[in-house]
């Protein structure tokens, strides 16, 4: 599955009065007529093992009971850096609602181990990872009632073991939230629909639907500074490879928390981390730009 690591949607909304709302929470719509640039680099950090086990000795207990003791265990060790480059355009199309596109460019690096032959290796690759468009718009503003965002994109190019697909994944969500300033509550929600995709020797590779749900709190520490926390939890369907699975379903839940800076009332400066809680031992950290014009 394309870990989207970026993908990973995060709620916003705008300065209203220039940090009477938190900086965090940029606008996910945009003025009309305005054009929006945001920028970020994503350092990412990943680990996991995978255990072997050799013919076991049984021990036998009773009449027909055993006790499987391995003799033997091979464990591969594996550890990856990743820098995610993102460059992403929203236009306002009109007051509620906005079209935007992003692109994202990757770098790996992974180092492993094999403990039974005691060999090591290290692979590297970059590539332009993705594009995409889509389009948002407001539901409800945020007065008596919360505000709703629905937005939904589609992949015009995406890059996945070593093949390029066009129109083969679609997202849809929304974003809820509750300005009481000085904290703002929101909650993202949303679903990624993954289509068969042939790999250049014939195959069929089909990653993963998944579930995103994003709880955040944000608040505006004074005019200029506001600090952001809250939890992702990820539930994703198996890989697939020619209709056979390749992995199991799994959960994945991660923490993260960040602070912004704004410069002016159309420039602003967002640093984030995010760490697992629970699954495969993974962190980020990301510094981001955003300009509207």
């Amino acid at each position: 599955m394309k870990t989207q690591y970026l993908l990973l949607l995060t709620a916003t909304l705008p300065l209203y009065a220039f940090a009477d709302l938190p900086l965090s929470l940029e606008d996910i719509l945009t003025d009309k007529g305005k054009l929006k640039l945001d920028a970020s680099i994503g350092y990412i950090n990943s680990e996991s093992s995978q255990s072997e086990l050799a013919a076991p000795v049984f021990i036998q207990t009773g009449p027909a009971s055993f006790i499987p003791v391995p003799t033997e265990l091979n464990q591969t060790n594996k550890n990856s850096d990743m820098l995610a480059g993102t460059l992403g355009l929203r236009y306002g199309l009109t007051g509620n609602t906005d079209l935007y596109g992003n692109a994202s460019w990757l770098w790996r690096e992974e180092r492993s181990f094999d403990s039974e032959s005691q060999t090591s290796s290290r692979n590297r690759n970059k590539h332009l990872s993705d594009v995409s468009i889509g389009i948002s718009h407001t539901f409800l503003k945020d007065e008596k009632n919360p505000a709703l965002i629905g937005f939904a994109e589609a992949a015009v190019y995406e890059k996945s073991r070593g093949k390029a697909s066009s129109g083969k994944s679609w997202l849809i969500g929304a974003t809820t939230y509750k300005a009481i300033y000085p904290v703002v509550l929101s909650l993202t929600a949303a679903y990624r629909l993954n289509r068969n995709k042939t790999l250049s020797d014939g195959q069929k590779s089909k990653a993963g639907n998944y579930w995103l749900l994003n709880p955040n709190i944000s608040f505006a520490a004074n005019d200029r500074i506001s600090l952001t926390g809250g939890i992702q939890w990820l539930g994703a369907q198996p890989d697939h490879l020619d209709g056979k699975k390749e992995s199991a379903r799994s959960t994945s839940t991660y923490a993260h928390f960040g602070v912004g800076y704004g410069f002016s009332k159309s420039t602003s400066l967002n640093a984030s981390a995010r760490f697992n809680i629970s699954g495969q031992s993974s962190s980020e950290l990301k510094l981001g730009v955003q300009h509207t014009f």
